[in-house]
């Protein structure tokens, strides 16, 4: 092993000396000319790479603050409304959640990104909202301080505010009742207000300046760049799906008793709800809540997809200008892991102070507050409506103004998608009409599902796509579920890229460069699954090992990947491993992107299985040693069989997600389904009809994630009834 390491780095120092490139990060003194279009401090081209450097961490910090803060109470409101006792609400809810969680994050950014520079007017049309605000497909425009550090002066007086309430808040207990509610409650209320007040007075002088249109764009105060609202949407949206699901699971595994004993006491409904039940739940909320939100801090990494300024895409910059692609991604791999470990710290933290104890599971019920809809009969079904749709004023309207809201969606969509429809004629066509163009999936299809892959060949990824739905139409068959099972999984991944390629076979071969579409992502989904398997068994296995060392290295790399992006990992693998090995072993960027995936996989798989092992309760090691058996035969026979059978679920859950990671590759330029969606519109001709393209490819990603999720509740009830019996 020290031989390999040292062979490592020389061959390192070699292909570093080749490109002549200098290691280290003195370069980070060097002026950086290249601008940058979002700056929350001044910057100029002439500033050094580490301003460069602190403005894309300024900008990513920024960016998870708004998004986290805007995920959460989303994710509460609609976990409410999940748990509300009117079924349009619940179900409406319900499918919101269902659809948002089976689509791919990236999948999502670039149809806003789409619909926000298309659907918002232009800048001499933009809409001006209350309070100076101007909103156009340029961004928002807000009022500002013409100081810049005159808002920093008000953001820190009301941190200094809040601190000074908390103190006082745990120091002073007055005896007068209306001071100690004002403790208790209000306590912020006192010194924010004074330091405000004096603050106001010196900063009535510097005037506010509102936006102004200028000649090309609205000038003066702040500016949200498109770029920017299309992120904080994005990843608002997409994690508020989780946390709804979250809190949902969370409020229901209260006991029913606290909610009686409430009412009991003479609490309304609403008053139980925050004073009793939500108090409670929050044990169960905020643990993996705040575990969502290291995941948002990560996903921040996709904005290097749409132009924003966040730190990947200016080490990205900065990488292409000065070739220091080690140093490059251990400044983003060491931001990601500085914000997760801090973030982890503070729950701790707040664990401590508290002295909660976070033993319970959130997210473990299922279904909504209102009853499932009954058609027995006539009179069984009005009485369900009376329950879940009119059981009061307040309900009834509810569910009036719920059910006129979807009939316009319905009505909307139906108009679009059929009734203005074209399916015939051109683009001129599709252009005259107002409603979708069916047209354009007719003749883009094959290079949305195929790409660049050659028309007289595309027999092959059409026969791969085949394999891989027969191989999951195959895993809804229980009595295959086992070895035959894997086999199928295992034959169909071997035999896909044999297929594409077609030279081991005597065919014409197609390159790998060629490869793009539906199957490459199919491809790098089941090779990260199914291939990550193993190494995630070993992981689990080493960070249970009696050896140190092992222990040490096989955490260590589960805490490596699973605290940064996968765009990190993608760099790596496209970047970085080229200077790691000598120039005769060239790996296509393909295989260096699955292996990257697997390398993910393995690490967020492997925590599922020792959350298994840690289930097994010692008495079966010791059952298996008093058996006679090996230590290699009771782990086999004995610890393995049972622990997989726990962390299956979680297997697949992992599976799912990797579906949808595998977007991302086109970041590092390899082209999956969604990339090839991308080049379908971008031709001038059918660049208005993103939003068929998102749907057609969107269709896609849900059946699949769908189909896995329908799978992994197949594999909970199964594993459910097998413990039971």
């Amino acid at each position: 092993m020290l031989l390999a390491s040292v062979m490592l780095v020389r061959t390192t120092q070699e292909n570093l000396a080749d490109r002549n490139i200098r290691a280290g990060f003195g370069f980070l003194g060097q002026a950086a000319e290249f601008a940058i279009g979002e700056t929350p401090i001044a910057y100029s081209p002439s500033d050094s790479y580490a301003r460069a450097v602190l403005v894309g961490v300024l900008n990513t910090t920024g960016l998870a603050a708004v998004a986290i803060v805007l995920s959460t109470l989303l994710g509460f409101l609609i976990g409410f409304a999940r748990l509300s006792g009117n079924w349009v609400i619940a179900r409406t809810a319900g499918g919101y959640i269902e659809v948002v969680r089976n689509l791919p994050l990236l999948l999502q950014l670039f149809a806003w990104y789409s619909f926000l520079l298309n659907a918002l007017p232009h800048v001499k049309r933009a809409v001006l909202l209350p309070g100076g605000l101007v909103l156009s497909n340029r961004g928002l425009n807000l009022p500002a301080f013409a100081e810049p550090s005159a808002f920093w002066l008000l953001a820190g007086a009301l941190v200094v505010a809040a601190l000074l309430g908390g103190l006082l808040a745990r120091r002073w207990r007055p005896a007068d009742p209306r001071l100690a509610s004002l403790a208790r409650g209000g306590w912020i209320l006192a010194p924010s207000l004074v330091l405000i007040i004096a603050l106001l007075v010196p900063l009535s002088r510097p005037a506010m300046v509102a936006p102004q249109l200028g000649p090309f764009n609205y000038e003066g105060g702040l500016e949200l760049s498109v770029e920017f609202l299309t992120l904080v949407v994005g990843l608002s949206v997409y994690t508020a799906a989780y946390i709804a699901e979250i809190v949902r699971g969370a409020i229901q595994s209260c006991a029913a008793g606290q909610r009686e004993a409430g009412i009991a006491l003479g609490l309304r409904p609403g008053q139980v709800m925050r004073h009793v039940i939500l108090p409670q739940a929050l044990r169960s909320i905020i643990p993996p809540m705040v575990s969502w939100h290291i995941n948002t801090v990560k996903n921040t990494s996709l904005a290097v997809a749409i132009g924003y300024a966040d730190i990947v895409s200016v080490v990205d910059s900065i990488i292409n200008q000065t070739g220091q692609a080690i140093e490059g991604v251990l400044l983003i791999m060491g931001t990601f892991l500085l914000f997760s470990i801090s973030i982890s710290r503070l729950l701790n933290w707040y664990n401590d102070r508290l002295g909660w104890s976070f033993s319970a599971t959130a997210g473990v019920g299922r279904g909504s507050g209102a009853p499932p809809v009954n058609l027995s009969s006539i009179q069984a079904f009005a009485g369900w409506a009376r329950r879940a749709l009119f059981g009061s004023r307040r309900q009834s309207a509810l569910s009036i103004a719920a059910g006129l809201a979807w009939l316009w969606l319905f009505w909307r969509v139906l108009d679009w998608a059929v009734l203005q429809a074209v399916v015939d004629g051109d683009a001129q066509a599709c252009r005259a009409a107002g409603g979708a163009c069916w047209l354009f999936i007719r003749e883009n299809y094959r290079l949305i599902l195929f790409g660049t892959y050659p028309e007289p060949l595309l027999w092959r990824p059409v026969l791969v796509c085949g394999l891989f739905a027969a191989a999951l139409a195959l895993s809804f068959v229980r009595r295959l579920w086992g070895p035959s099972i894997a086999l199928v999984w295992l034959v169909t991944l071997v035999a896909a890229p044999i297929l594409m390629s077609g030279k081991a076979l005597g065919l014409t071969p197609a390159p790998m460069g060629e490869w793009s579409g539906l199957p490459v992502t199919l491809i790098l989904a089941s090779s990260a699954v199914i291939c990550a398997f193993p190494l995630a068994v070993a992981l689990a296995l080493g960070r249970q090992s009696q050896l140190p060392v092992v222990r040490a290295l096989s955490a260590g790399f589960v805490d490596v990947m699973r605290g940064v992006p996968l765009i990190g990992v993608l760099f790596m693998a496209a970047v970085m491993f080229p200077l790691f090995v000598p120039e005769w072993l060239s790996i296509d960027s393909l295989v260096r992107v699955a292996i990257a995936l697997i390398l993910f996989t393995a690490a967020y798989m492997a925590e599922a299985i020792r959350g298994g092992l840690l289930t097994l309760p010692d008495g079966q090691r010791q059952a298996a040693m008093a058996l006679g058996l090996t230590g290699w035969q009771s782990l086999r026979r004995v610890i393995l069989p049972q622990t997989l059978r726990v962390s299956m679920p979680g297997i697949v859950n992992t599976a799912i997600s990797e579906v949808k990671n595998t977007t991302l590759v086109l970041i590092v330029g390899v082209f999956d389904v969604l990339q090839t969606t991308r080049l379908a519109y971008m031709d001038v001709e059918w660049r208005p009809f993103y939003v068929e393209a998102y749907v057609m490819t969107g269709t896609i990603f849900f059946v699949i994630c769908l189909s896995l999720s329908r799978l992994s509740l197949r594999l909970e009830q199964h594993l459910s009834h097998t413990r039971k019996n």
